[in-house]
């Protein structure tokens, strides 16, 4: 069985697909080699998923949240540990849908031959924009290579490595199984409340742990990769891609006892 869901973050589903836009706002060898329609393509390869891909306009380094779409940036956002991050803006309550999302890769360390390949960026977008979807990791172990999917933790990521595989799509029909209803296939979910809408901004996920708010989530190395902070009427959830060997300093987390993963809840 499928279970490795980011926490119950979904989009609300009110046709027979997600057709929330992926918006591509990347440039140099991002845009060059077509990696976030790549991706884009392979996540649609779900029966649950239908994005339209679309080139966005500008310079748009900093990605701000935009309610009912996923935007994709990349800049060179300093030696801050992380080589990608999914932040989505979600609503509060049992039913928390997802209402906004981006990726964001980071040049800073791309531009080292270690990650300057095409596995490790393959991989690393199909894993953000797999989060922004509300899909968490099927393995955190930086040290295995356990599964044929973007979704896990690895230092050795190999060509398979680059897509989604059955488990992923597995867990999306686990996800989106139930509809709320409508015609819009999704993208009612840039409502943040009363008074929202589609194209509203929904704020910036930022650069550091200082600005994604509280820890609550960690990886096997102790190190917090999933962040929540709060808004006036929805919360900013930030998942961390860290490097396998970036060190947290004072944000490491000791284990006391064995990680507890619960049904829907695995990061």
């Amino acid at each position: 069985m499928a279970n490795h869901s980011w926490s119950n973050y979904h989009w609300e589903r009110t046709s027979n697909e997600i057709t929330v836009s992926v918006v591509d706002f990347t440039t140099g060898e991002w845009a060059q080699s077509n990696r976030a329609r790549t991706a884009v393509t392979d996540w649609n390869a779900s029966d649950y998923i239908q994005s339209p891909y679309s080139r966005g306009s500008g310079i748009n380094t900093a990605c701000p949240i935009v309610a009912g779409e996923i935007h994709v940036c990349n800049d060179d956002y300093g030696d801050v540990g992380w080589l990608g991050i999914a932040s989505i803006s979600a609503t509060r309550g049992r039913e928390t849908h997802i209402i906004g999302g981006v990726t964001k890769l980071n040049d800073f360390y791309y531009a080292m031959p270690q990650y300057n390949t095409d596995v490790w960026r393959q991989l690393v977008m199909c894993q953000e924009i797999g989060h922004d979807y509300g899909l968490g990791h099927q393995n955190e172990d930086f040290s295995t290579n356990t599964t044929d999917s973007c979704m896990e933790y690895t230092s050795t990521p190999t060509a398979i490595d680059k897509t989604p595989d059955q488990h992923d799509f597995d867990q999306l029909a686990n996800i989106y199984a139930h509809s709320h209803g409508g015609s819009d296939g999704g993208d009612t979910g840039g409502n943040p409340g009363k008074g929202g809408g589609k194209g509203k901004k929904l704020g910036n996920s930022g650069n550091t742990p200082a600005a994604w708010g509280q820890a609550i989530a960690f990886d096997q190395q102790g190190r917090p990769n999933v962040f929540k902070r709060s808004m006036s009427s929805y919360d900013i959830i930030t998942h961390v891609t860290w490097t396998p060997d970036a060190d947290m300093g004072d944000h490491h987390h000791e284990e006391t006892g064995p990680r507890q993963h619960s049904g829907d809840r695995r990061f």
